[in-house]
């Protein structure tokens, strides 16, 4: 009798050894085990629309689970704000996946579980980098808060999110969560700088002298409640050859001034305007234009390669819950143009010392003499039609004719030759401008000094009998 026993007890070891080793071979699942007996599966959850090396943490709002009697029941994370302590506040909220909507509903209630969350130093359930530009969650059932942070320091904030990975039913039971694929909540900032118009990122319409108007547009970035610092400043830099008149500066039509909601400096060499924390965080999405005019000074354009213009950028957090800030910025070009000609004697040989005046159409006068080489140049000159004028003429010389010229961007390529750098924004005339020599007098005590005085001895002395004679026949009658 005893030996059966023994048999049995062999072959249900063999048995159970060989499921054992079965269970060992067969392929790992990748989602994890229940929390309990009665719970489902873990879910999938993958977020797109990322930026590559950008970091998804997944906070636990509610933990779902089925009791015993088959109820679906959640338990409520700690920490949460007395507000939404409960499960009814999430199920109407929980993210679609579709474009942030400013001010809505979900918006309020995961700006404001954040904010408790990141109050009490609550961990992580869950992270994932992205790659490829998404990343995927393995989460247990329940809510979740989906937060995004940015190490790529690209022009765009992140908006936290809430999601419900809770058991479905399915065929009367209930089974995990079916994979969700949802497109991230953001922002875009970014600037746009235009001159002139709102068209345009460049101009040779402006001479030296004249006011240049510009404008900079943006909008203020829709931070989560619980941002660490919301920055948000706007800054403008001129090149040389641009000053900006910081009495002309306006935000959104009203002229700028430091006060509760921004703070700005400004000098003839650029501006700050920087947005107070709270103004930001209740203004999220605001429209936000600023103009100004800068005028054109003889800097302009003064060598190849150089560009006179100015650089506009705007800097915020593209992490919300760090000081790391990022600046997309965007440029103008204010171009002008310079004419060059040369100043020559009847021989060829150039003349120095000719004065040339150029009056704009702003009143500013310009004047340029010829140098030792005869050249004579203007610069910082609006693309359109000119005329110079010789104003100082060289003893022994005679006025030249007035020069008229037409300037634009096809015919100012060349260098000034009178200059030691290189420029490629100059018409260069191909012609000399030649002052004719002044016809000579007689020498002081020549014989055609003699001629002219006995010349002019007769006239006087026929002039006088003349009149003898006139004044003779009046008083005769």
């Amino acid at each position: 009798m005893n030996g059966k026993p023994m048999a049995i007890r062999s072959r249900l070891g063999t048995l159970l050894a060989s499921i054992a080793l079965a269970a060992s071979l067969a392929p790992t699942v990748a989602l994890a085990d229940p929390t309990s007996p009665t719970d489902v599966a873990d879910s999938k959850v993958t977020i797109t629309d990322l930026v590559d090396g950008d970091v998804v943490s997944a906070y636990q709002i509610a933990d779902a689970d089925i009791d015993a009697t088959g109820n679906l029941t959640y338990k409520m994370a700690n920490n949460l704000p007395a507000d939404y302590n409960e499960i009814g506040k999430f199920g109407a909220i929980a993210s679609d996946g579709t474009t942030f909507v400013q001010n809505s509903e979900i918006q309020k209630v995961a700006s404001a579980v954040a904010k408790s969350f990141s109050d009490a130093s609550v961990a992580a359930k869950a992270t994932a980098t992205a790659a490829n530009k998404s990343a995927d969650l393995t989460l247990g059932s329940g809510y979740y808060l989906i937060r995004v942070t940015s190490t790529s320091g690209t022009a765009r904030v992140y908006q936290n999110m809430i999601i419900d990975v809770s058991p479905v039913v399915k065929d009367g039971k209930y089974e995990p969560h079916a994979d969700q694929s949802l497109a991230v909540k953001k922002t875009d900032v970014g600037l746009t700088k235009t001159v002139v118009n709102e068209q345009d990122k460049k101009t040779d319409g402006y001479s030296v002298g004249d006011s240049v108007p510009f404008t900079v547009k943006t909008a203020i970035p829709s931070y989560p409640a619980d941002s660490k610092d919301a920055t948000f400043v706007i800054t403008d830099t001129p090149t040389n050859g641009l000053e900006i008149d910081p009495t002309s500066i306006m935000i959104n039509g009203t002229p700028a001034a430091s006060g509760s909601d921004y703070t700005i400096t400004a000098a003839a060499t650029g501006y700050t305007i920087t947005f107070k924390k709270d103004y930001v965080l209740s203004r999220f999405g605001l429209p936000i234009v600023v103009t100004y005019k800068a005028k054109v000074t003889s800097d302009a354009f003064s060598k190849a390669g150089s560009v006179t213009g100015n650089t506009a950028k705007v800097t915020f957090n593209p992490n919300p819950y760090t000081s790391d800030t990022a600046e997309p910025s965007d440029k103008t070009e204010v171009k002008t143009y310079g004419y060059v000609f040369k100043k020559v004697d009847p021989q060829g040989q150039p003349l120095p010392k000719a004065v040339f005046t150029l009056t704009l159409a702003n009143g500013t006068v310009l004047t340029s003499e010829s140098d030792q080489q005869g050249y004579v140049y203007f610069s910082g000159l609006a693309a359109g039609s000119y005329t110079v004028s010789e104003t100082g003429v060289p003893a022994g010389y005679q006025k030249a004719p007035d020069q008229k010229f037409e300037l634009n961007e096809g015919a100012c390529k060349g260098d000034n030759p009178a200059t030691a750098d290189v420029e490629d924004n100059y018409l260069v005339s191909t012609v000399d401008v030649m002052d004719p020599i002044q016809a000579a007098l007689p020498a002081a005590g020549g014989p055609g000094t003699l001629i002219i005085t006995a010349a002019g001895v007769i006239l006087l002395a026929v002039g006088g009998v003349v009149l003898v004679r006139t004044q003779g026949k009046k008083n005769a009658e």
